[in-house]
């Protein structure tokens, strides 16, 4: 089976290389989609490795497009599987091995709409047993794509722009009746928000917590495509909504507590909840 990669730059920092040498070995050929205005400063080390393919044209396009892109040339191509990765995302040596030996050795994948890993918990050895379970979720970065079924399937919604791109292809997967695995014993190295230890009003400012906080443009996103989703599938048996609903929420309200800029994220939350009854999705716009 062959096997690409994609990963989606905006204002990548040194590390994103790190993170792709990381699982560089493991692909036949990596898309590289840089979202940034302006050319990174990382693109001339990029072109130094000749399994990277470069595409720039000098705008933002969001995260499901550019997926959707890279899907496209991928079964051009003739790949088989497509591992989505985000700039922030690596494997250690050990996990994106043991990671690859078991999607290799899962016998019947045809069915399969995804592979995926664990991001949410610590994993203590990098060896563990990779026994499958049958999963309802999986983040974009890690996963396996199965090109066969992408075109069944849909593709990514372009709607969302970002945030929830991962969550809704993963619903229409299970609408479709195929299966997602993930292996819980193989963890990715991401970064999802930024980590602070503070107090918050609802501890009268006592005790501090460390919370993961989102910027107020990204709760915008997260709030405005929550609403687009709970519309989408509110006549469909899915058993992600509700879980879904919950984890926009607690974004929000924690990001409310524990930021620094309730105002501005407030603006952006009631300019959501218009951009949505107006049907305005894609790309943010203040105009």
């Amino acid at each position: 089976m062959k096997i690409a990669a994609i990963v989606i730059l905006y204002h990548p920092c040194q590390e994103t290389i790190d993170n792709i040498n990381s699982y560089y070995d493991y692909a036949d050929k990596i898309y590289v989609f840089d979202n940034t205005e302006q050319q990174t400063i990382l693109k001339d080390q990029l072109l130094l490795q000749t399994k990277i393919s470069y595409h720039h044209n000098g705008r933002n396009e969001g995260i499901a497009k550019r997926l959707n892109e890279a899907a496209h040339l991928c079964i051009a191509d003739e790949f088989d599987w497509l591992m989505l990765m985000d700039q922030d995302s690596g494997f250690t040596e050990p996990m994106i091995k043991n990671y690859l030996q078991s999607f290799h050795q899962y016998k019947c994948t045809k069915n399969i709409a995804m592979f995926g890993v664990n991001f949410e918990q610590d994993i203590q050895a990098d060896l563990l047993p990779c026994t499958p379970v049958f999963s309802t979720e999986l983040i974009t970065s890690g996963t396996l794509l199965n090109l066969s079924l992408f075109q069944k399937i849909g593709g990514f919604d372009e709607n969302l722009f970002i945030d929830a791109v991962d969550h809704e292809y993963t619903i229409k997967s299970l609408l479709a009746g195929y299966k997602i695995v993930q292996f819980p014993y193989i963890q990715l190295t991401h970064q999802i928000g930024t980590l602070v230890k503070r107090a918050s009003i609802k501890t009268l400012f006592l005790i501090k917590k460390t919370k993961k906080l989102h910027s107020p443009l990204r709760c915008y996103y997260v709030y405005r495509n929550n609403l687009y989703l709970q519309q989408k599938y509110k006549n469909t048996d899915v058993i992600n909504m509700q879980k879904l609903n919950k984890i926009s929420k607690s974004i929000i309200y924690t990001t409310l507590y524990y930021g620094r800029n309730s105002f501005k994220l407030m603006q952006y939350i009631f300019q959501a909840k218009k951009d949505f009854k107006d049907n305005k999705m894609g790309k943010y716009s203040d105009n």
